[in-house]
């Protein structure tokens, strides 16, 4: 049960770091984009915008989860899991923002896919 567990804390690590980073993605590129000539204090403005707080938010929550991951797994089974927010973000990139993702990339996520289970696998 334990095991379970750590590994639903390294999901959800990884679905609220994938959120995060959307939301970062967001802030660039709806607010970020317009940015001529601002001044410091509506820079300041910038760290209040909801993207910018969903993001901040996401990625505390992330951090949280990761720290009760590590103390239930080994880091190094732990981190290479990690590697499924490139896979996760890239899809999210393709769907959501709709970025062209060429060959090269999806044999990537095929070398991530190989590593993640090599990586995990080796303990047993």
């Amino acid at each position: 049960m334990s095991v379970i567990l750590a590994y639903t804390w390294v999901a959800l690590t990884i679905l609220f770091t994938v959120l995060g980073q959307y939301y970062q993605k967001l802030a660039a590129d709806e607010l970020l984009a317009s940015a001529s000539a601002r001044s410091p204090v509506d820079y300041l403005a910038l760290l209040l915008d909801r993207r910018v707080v969903a993001a901040l938010l996401c990625l505390g929550v992330a951090m949280l989860f990761w720290l009760l991951a590590l103390q239930r797994l080994d880091v190094s089974v732990a981190y290479p899991l990690l590697a499924v927010n490139y896979i996760a973000m890239m899809l999210l990139a393709r769907w959501r923002f709709h970025e062209v993702v060429p060959s090269i990339r999806w044999l990537g996520v095929l070398s991530i896919l190989a590593g993640v289970v090599m990586m995990t696998g080796a303990q047993a």
